[in-house]
């Protein structure tokens, strides 16, 4: 059906409602898009539209279900690995693989890949990811080797996309709930939106509850080889570590109206959080020489730091909210390399905690291997406290230092 829309001059192959088997795989020609029943964002409910089940790759992570090349597409469909169960989670290929330019991706959901989307590492240019749901297991969304401006819209990572479709891969009866037990086991691997070489990368209105990476920024030696975009109305819940910068471009990425919110669910009966585990929202890696600009950004939760800041690169974070659901046992913004400027930040640290006097750990340390830091008129209800560890590598100025009642 492919090849005969493709020699037609290209178009629309379509698969109206039904479900489909698939033991390999599928390669969409150029100017060809395979489109389903579904033409706008959909749960994965099993009895409607166009299922595609996959049963090949199984123990393999090697190649991909659909694969597209120049301007060809997915759209409608909801893609099901029915062998995947979660007591026996295997590894699967990618879902979908994209390469060359103007790739599409569309009106998916993907009720339980193991591996979602790959962008590259073949060369290419120009990718639209929208509307994209459902639960991923291992990979989410992979950039890589794009040279000119990609675009990822309007996508949200979810457990319960799996056991609420009506797939019986996970048990009804499930600890502490199905959908939490999903989540479980995406905390343990789910790496959710991947960032390598992508010039100009735009992100809009993405969220992931539950993974061990919500958003990993990494890619090769060179300063090139690495991401540089702007990400605005990002989102990340229950994640080990909420946004992971390795390496970015000099010229660097920028977040705007962000959420970040950490924490590990306990593997228990009841639904509890482990406190033991290191938990973090912002953590640039030794490796990180570049530049990140957060504005207008919100941290809740339960982090060991909201911010872990290492390496020689640049952080500032301006207009936010930080807010801590237990009594820390790190500094909450804890810089110890590079340079960083904070401005703006309102710390909540004693709204939300049983006990905020035991709280004595700072709001800011500055470690001996930071250049310079600048922390100015920021505010807390018991003043903001800061510490370093040596005096000639931070300023700080006009920061709140007596109580007074927030409103």
């Amino acid at each position: 059906m492919l090849d005969v829309v493709a020699a037609r001059g290209g178009g629309v192959a379509k698969l109206e409602a039904g479900r489909y088997r698939f033991d390999g795989s599928i390669s969409v020609p150029r100017g060809v898009t395979l489109q389903g029943a579904w033409a706008q964002p959909h749960h994965g409910i099993l009895e409607k539209g166009t299922i595609l089940e996959v049963y090949g790759g199984r123990g393999t992570e090697d190649g991909a279900f659909i694969n597209l090349t120049h301007s060809s597409g997915v759209k409608g469909v909801t893609i099901l690995h029915p062998e995947q169960t979660l007591d026996n989670i295997q590894p699967y290929p990618w879902t979908v693989h994209g390469q060359g330019m103007h790739n599409t991706i569309e009106d998916v959901t993907l009720v339980n890949s193991y591996n979602g989307i790959q962008i590259g590492p073949q060369h290419n240019e120009l990718h639209l990811i929208r509307n994209v749901f459902g639960c991923v297991l291992r990979r989410g969304i992979k950039i890589s080797r794009c040279t000119d401006i990609g675009r990822i819209e309007n996508v949200h990572f979810n457990p319960h996309y799996w056991p609420r479709s009506g797939h019986d891969g996970v048990p009804k009866d499930a600890k502490p709930n199905p959908d939490i037990a999903v989540a479980i086991k995406m905390q343990e691997s789910l790496e959710a939106f991947i960032f390598e070489r992508t010039d100009w990368q735009y992100v809009h209105n993405t969220f992931v509850f539950a993974a061990r990476i919500g958003y990993l920024f990494t890619g090769g030696e060179r300063p090139i080889d690495a991401c540089s975009g702007q990400f605005h109305g990002i989102g990340a819940d229950m994640c080990i570590t909420a946004v992971l910068f390795d390496r970015v471009q000099p010229v660097g990425v920028q977040i705007s109206n962000g959420n970040f919110v950490t924490g590990r669910y306990k593997d228990s009966d009841i639904i509890e959080i482990d406190l033991e585990t290191e938990t973090i929202g912002i953590h640039t890696t030794e490796n990180f020489t570049g530049s990140v600009q957060l504005s207008n950004c919100n941290f809740w939760g339960f982090s060991t730091n909201f911010m872990k800041l290492e390496g020689d690169g640049y952080v500032s974070f301006q207009q936010g909210t930080v807010m801590p659901f237990y009594t820390h046992q790190e500094p909450i913004i804890n810089i110890l390399g590079g340079r960083a400027h904070l401005s703006s930040v309102i710390f909540k640290d004693n709204e939300y905690i049983e006990k905020p006097e035991l709280s004595d750990k700072p709001h800011v340390f500055v470690g001996e291997g930071a250049k310079r830091v600048v922390v100015a008129e920021n505010f807390a209800t018991r003043g903001v406290r800061v510490e370093s560890a040596r005096q000639d590598n931070v300023v700080e100025r006009d920061n709140e230092r007596t109580g007074s009642a927030m409103p």
